[in-house]
């Protein structure tokens, strides 16, 4: 009488050759359809870990992957005419997009050192612009946000609050040339109204003013400037509440 045999789990050609090609560990280089190349580790075909991605077009990243993202930290950088790569960013990702910490070098010359959130410049941040002027403060989504210190390529300065990429509220400037501190209300980027007054080292400035500005002797001069507070919300019109509280502050 014939032995008896559980027959075989069959598992068919297709899924067996499937489950092969997932991808886990390291791989020395794997290229898609358009032949971007990838070196790295991957987990469940997924990049994860360490790797490094070159495209077709010419961009090279270097560093960290989470499930097919870039994430963690790593470098970007573009391939020139010459063989050679110029750096774009190093930093922090989350899922593809700059997020954290990190240096971008810009084709123009510009240089930033910062915070990101999802690509943008955000939060507090520095920026080196190639006409050498120079600017520390806040960001949101790429634009001066809140309060920060502008730098001219002269020396002179504005020290104050910022709306959409524009001086706007409080701040100060400091004329570097001649001397004086202008302290007042900037309204997109234009100055409403101001109190001008020397600084400590006027004398020791580049073009310096012949005289001291004089002490203020208008007769009842808290009545001019009440009048002219109330001229200047007149033609301005609709303002925030912001600006209204910079021009009281400023009685």
């Amino acid at each position: 009488m014939p032995f008896y045999h559980k027959p075989k789990t069959f598992t068919p050609l297709l899924i067996a050759a499937e489950k092969k090609s997932i991808k886990n560990g390291v791989h020395h280089a794997v290229f898609t359809s358009r032949f971007d190349k990838y070196v790295g580790d991957w987990n469940n075909d997924l990049k994860q870990g360490k790797g490094l991605f070159l495209t077709v077009t010419g961009k090279l990243y270097e560093g960290d992957w989470l499930k097919g993202f870039r994430h963690g930290y790593g470098s970007l950088s573009n391939k020139q005419a010459n063989g050679t790569f110029r750096l774009e960013y190093r930093g922090d990702w989350v899922k593809g997009k700059p997020e954290g910490i990190g240096w971008w070098y810009y084709q123009n010359g510009d240089v930033y050192f910062g915070f990101w959130k999802k690509g943008y410049r955000h939060g507090y941040g520095k920026m080196w612009y190639a006409d050498g002027t120079f600017y520390v403060g806040y960001w949101q989504k790429n634009k001066k946000e809140g309060l920060g210190m502008f730098v001219q390529a002269n020396g002179n300065r504005y020290e104050g609050h910022w709306s959409g990429d524009l001086k706007h509220g409080l701040g100060r400037f400091y004329h570097m040339h001649t001397g004086q501190l202008q302290e007042g209300c900037w309204v997109q980027d234009t100055c409403v109204r101001s109190k001008m007054s020397d600084i400590i080292i006027r004398q020791f400035c580049d073009l310096p003013t012949d005289y001291p500005i004089p002490q203020e002797t208008l007769q009842d001069s808290q009545s001019i400037l009440e009048k002219s507070e109330f001229w200047l919300k007149q033609k301005i019109g609709d303002i925030d509440k912001k600006l209204l509280y910079c021009i009281d502050q400023m009685v």
